[in-house]
Formats: structure tokens, C-alpha cells, sequence
């Protein structure tokens, strides 16, 4: 052995367990401030399914893929796509998004996913010089991963939106813009509640306005310079990805100038070879109806987007390769996704209900497995028997309804019956407990009983005397209605506020 061997080898033994305490270090603290990133990023864009569900899924689920602004994910109702059309789409969009954003959108979209097609609307081409604001930029940016893609977002917005070097070293490393969040975190921060958005939530909110008088508008408007040169990488990146583009414009009330930088728009997506649907000339076609068919004057509700919908699921089909996935494995998110837009037709069907008598008959027909939980509580039998006529359609009986209490109904039968009071149940999902129980209280200097229906601790008995509901669907843990009819009040039901998911 070498003299000097030893001390040489236990030098490089040292050095070793240094280095391995190092990287150790660093992939604990790399971690944990993932692991930090990861409940305090913001998870929504104003809209569309959002970055977080786009990394979860397969990279060739999603067969289109829609961008834009929220004319996108307010336009392109996913459920009738997906059940009248087997089309699997993802709406990848943000509130007020510009053209450059949707660019690296497309981009980021093109570099992790294989699309058939993608589609491209075009309100972000309108107006003058492109501007983000601080919320844009926050909205659009923060939820995509670190990669080449996003170093590349993040100089062009530093060198374009006169970004100082502090604030573009905040937003890139995301930590220093989000830190703050502490104090307005939900419980959707640790859980996402609704995994299968691919971006459309709809309303049923109307608003009517005059038809927009443009049909003889033939007229174009400049285009701005920045906006061009972005819609021209859009598709110069498809071309190169080999995947084909749509441009559309979303009906909605819009000026006559607006008119005409879309005709702009169409003159150039001809140059291109790029096909342009602007809805606003096909009014008629679709039979868009201004007195039904918007929530405001920039969007169209639930009625208008069915319109729009099924004419770019028919245009898509007729004109590209795109497979019908319904009931191939794999696609369950689209399932799950028009599941829940239908339980949201259903909670706008109950809450329009006139009477409890009507509310009871629409119940008493639900179908897609729903679980209702219905409870006599109080002096629901002070007017005598005016609710049985409507209990009788869920199967209930005039001993059942003197003794009270609460009946449980999956699937339209009956699972369980607990009579009168002192009852105590406690139901497991996937998301939720939902417990049923009846409490004793003292009112008025009397002992009362109260039905109790808590999900996620939170109570949904709407009244003390008279009939709580709550319907609720466990395959994709959502609340439908909650609602109760006071006996002393009259039969209208009175409905829960729900929070927007």
C-alpha cells in the first residue's frame, strides 16, 4: 500500500457522504417546497379545466383541445360533445385571455398532449395593443409547469409588458407570488372536488338584448401588428406538430368594429389555409335567439352554447378523423364530466320546480343513481296531510307519514326508513360523510325536534318544520339541491346557496 493511500481514501469516503448529505438536503428541500407550490398555486384560470387537471391527464386522451378566452370554456359544453358526439375535448383557456397567451398555451398543449385537432377562439385577436395585467399574467401563467416553454412565456412577457426584473424573477419561480395565499386557501387547495372538469360549467342565467345589426358589414379593421404575428405562430407550431387548426368567433352582442376585425381575421385565416366559423354570421343558421340565448352581452348561456356546440361537433366530425370514445377504456373523466352537467340540468329542473307537490314528482322520476335524503321534522303535520300526496309518489304511506322521520332513496328505491325521532346515520363517500340525525331542542320553552343533514359538516336541513331534501350524486361526490318547504310558509321549497364548482 502507498504511504499516502489511506488519508486519500478517507478524504474521498468524507467527501462522498458530504455529497450524498447535500443532494439529500436538496431533494428535501426541492420537496418540500413543491410539496408548498403545490396547495398554494392557483388552481383555476378564470375558467376552462385549468393546468392541474391538464398535467394529470394521459398525453393522447384528449382528442381536441379549445383555447381562448371565456368565450371558450363559456361556448363548448363538453357534455353534449362527449355524449351526443363521442368527442373527447379539454378546454385549456383563461378569463381575458390575449392572443399571446393562448399561444403558449397551444405551445405548452403541443409540446406534452397529441391532439387530432385543436380549436382557437378569437376574441383575444380584437382591440388594439396587447396588455396584461398583473391578474392576467398571475391567471395565465403560474399553473404551467417549468420547462423551455414556460422560460420562453415568461422573457416574452418581461420584454413586452415592461415587467422589472424583480417581478419577472417572482412570477418565474412562483413561490414569492403565492406565499400569500395562506389566508384564503379552501379545501379545494388540498383536493381538487371536481377532477373531471375539462372546462365547462355553463348558466342558465338570461339576459335578452337586440340582435346586432351586421349582416351587411363587409368592411375590415387593422389588425394589431403583435396580435398577427401571434395567431401566425398558433399555426406555424400546428403545422409543425403536424395537427390541424380551427379559428372560431362566439356569438355574443358585439360592435360593428369588432365585426370587422373578424372579417380581418378571416382574411388572414384564408391566406393561411386555416378555416374561420365566426357565429356571428350564422345567427340564423344556428338559430341563435338574442331574447334567450345569453347570460350577458359577452356570453352565451347554456342554451346558446348547446347552438354553438353542436355545430363545431358536426363541422369536427365531418371534416377530421377524430374516433367516437364513448365506452372505450380509459375515458372515464368524460363520463364522470357529463354526469355532472347533467346533475346541473337537474338542479336548475328543482330549483324551477313551483311546489313542493312538483319538486316531489320530479324526484320520484330521477334517474343516473341518485341519493335523496328526505326528512319529516318539527310540526310538519300541523295542516293535516298536505304533503302526502306527493310523498305517496316516492313510495311513502300514511303510517309512514304520521310516524315521521327519514327515508333514504338510491337509485329510485328505497334503501332505508328510520320512523320518528332519535334516528342516527352516517353515509360514506368518496369526498364526503354525510350524516342524518334528529336532535332534540329546546324553543320557546319547549322541546323540539330537528332534523339534521350534514355533508362535510355543514348543515343542509333548510327548515324546522315542514320537509328537508337534499339529492345528491356519489359518483362524483356532488350536491344537486338542497332544499326544504316550511309548513307555515306556503309549498314553495326553499333551495341552498351552492358554491360555484
Amino acid at each position: 500500500m502507498i504511504a499516502g493511500d489511506r488519508p486519500y481514501r478517507a478524504m474521498d469516503k468524507k467527501s462522498y457522504c458530504n455529497i450524498v448529505k447535500i443532494v439529500l438536503f436538496l431533494s428535501l428541500t426541492l420537496g418540500m417546497l413543491s410539496g408548498i407550490l403545490r396547495i398554494f398555486n392557483y388552481k383555476e384560470t378564470g375558467g376552462g379545466g385549468g393546468w392541474q387537471r391538464f398535467y394529470q391527464m394521459d398525453e393522447e386522451c384528449a382528442d381536441v383541445f379549445f383555447f381562448g378566452s371565456s368565450h371558450a370554456h363559456c361556448t363548448i359544453d363538453h357534455g353534449i360533445l362527449w355524449e351526443d358526439y363521442g368527442l373527447a375535448g379539454y378546454t385549456l383557456s383563461a378569463g381575458s385571455q390575449m392572443i399571446d397567451s393562448t399561444c403558449y398555451f397551444i405551445k405548452e398543449t403541443l409540446r406534452t398532449k397529441k391532439p387530432k385537432v385543436i380549436v382557437v377562439e378569437m376574441l383575444g385577436m380584437t382591440g388594439g395593443e396587447i396588455v396584461n395585467s398583473d391578474a392576467d399574467i398571475y391567471r395565465n401563467v403560474l399553473g404551467m409547469k417549468w420547462s423551455a416553454n414556460y422560460g420562453e412565456y415568461m422573457k416574452y412577457l418581461s420584454e413586452n409588458m415592461n415587467m422589472g426584473r424583480q417581478q419577472e424573477q417572482e412570477i418565474y419561480f412562483k413561490i414569492p407570488v403565492v406565499h400569500s395565499r395562506y389566508a384564503e386557501l379552501t379545501r379545494n387547495d388540498f383536493e381538487d372536488s371536481i377532477p373531471f372538469m375539462v372546462g365547462y360549467r355553463g348558466s342558465y342565467e338570461r339576459e335578452s338584448f337586440e340582435k346586432p345589426e351586421i349582416n351587411g358589414i363587409r368592411e375590415t379593421a387593422d389588425l394589431d401588428s403583435q396580435r398577427l404575428e401571434m395567431l401566425k405562430e398558433i399555426i406555424d407550431t400546428a403545422n409543425a406538430h403536424h395537427v390541424p387548426v380551427v379559428l372560431f368567433a362566439s356569438p355574443f352582442v358585439l360592435s360593428a368594429e369588432k365585426q370587422m376585425q373578424f372579417n380581418a381575421v378571416e382574411a388572414f385565416a384564408r391566406q393561411q389555409g386555416v378555416p374561420f366559423i365566426n357565429y356571428n354570421n350564422l345567427y340564423d343558421e344556428i338559430a341563435i335567439d338574442f331574447e334567450t340565448d345569453f347570460r350577458d352581452m359577452e356570453h352565451v348561456n347554456n342554451y346558446g352554447a348547446a347552438k354553438v356546440t353542436r355545430h363545431m361537433a358536426e363541422y369536427l366530425k365531418e371534416n377530421y378523423e377524430i374516433e367516437d370514445r364513448r365506452g372505450s377504456k380509459g375515458y372515464e373523466l368524460w363520463e364522470d364530466n357529463a354526469l355532472y352537467l347533467r346533475n346541473k340540468v337537474l338542479a336548475h329542473k328543482l330549483e324551477q320546480a313551483q311546489d313542493i307537490h312538483e319538486y316531489l314528482e320530479i324526484i320520484s322520476g330521477m334517474e343516473d343513481g341518485q341519493t335523496v335524503i328526505l326528512a319529516l321534522t318539527g310540526n310538519y303535520k300541523v295542516l293535516g296531510e298536505v304533503y302526502l300526496d306527493g310523498l305517496a309518489k316516492l313510495g311513502i304511506n300514511k303510517e309512514e307519514y304520521e310516524a315521521g322521520g327519514v327515508w333514504i332513496f338510491k337509485d329510485g328505491k328505497r334503501e332505508l326508513y328510520f320512523p320518528g325521532s332519535g334516528y342516527y346515520y352516517c353515509m360514506n363517500t368518496d369526498n364526503d360523510e354525510i350524516h342524518v340525525e334528529s336532535v332534540i331542542q329546546e324553543a320557546e320553552g319547549e322541546l323540539k325536534e330537528k332534523a339534521r343533514i350534514l355533508i362535510g359538516g355543514k348543515d343542509y336541513a333548510m327548515v324546522e318544520n315542514g320537509v328537508n331534501i337534499v339529492v345528491y350524486n356519489e359518483t362524483v361526490s356532488q350536491l344537486i339541491d338542497a332544499a326544504g318547504d316550511d309548513v307555515y310558509l306556503g309549498l314553495e321549497m326553499e333551495h341552498c346557496d351552492k358554491e360555484e364548482e
